[in-house]
């Protein structure tokens, strides 16, 4: 079995957005956000994708 480890000065870290954790519009009295309101424009994202 092969381990790898991380280099002594390695900085782990994480992040996440609203837009990922906040669940569907307009459901439990949300409101659009910037980013909801900006990827649903065409032509604002790559392939459409939000």
């Amino acid at each position: 079995m092969t381990s790898y480890q991380f280099p002594e000065a390695f900085w782990w870290g994480s992040a996440t957005a609203s837009y990922q954790i906040e669940g569907a519009v307009n459901e439990g009295g949300r409101k659009p956000s910037v980013w909801d309101t900006f990827s649903a424009t065409p032509g604002r994202t790559l392939n459409g994708d939000t």
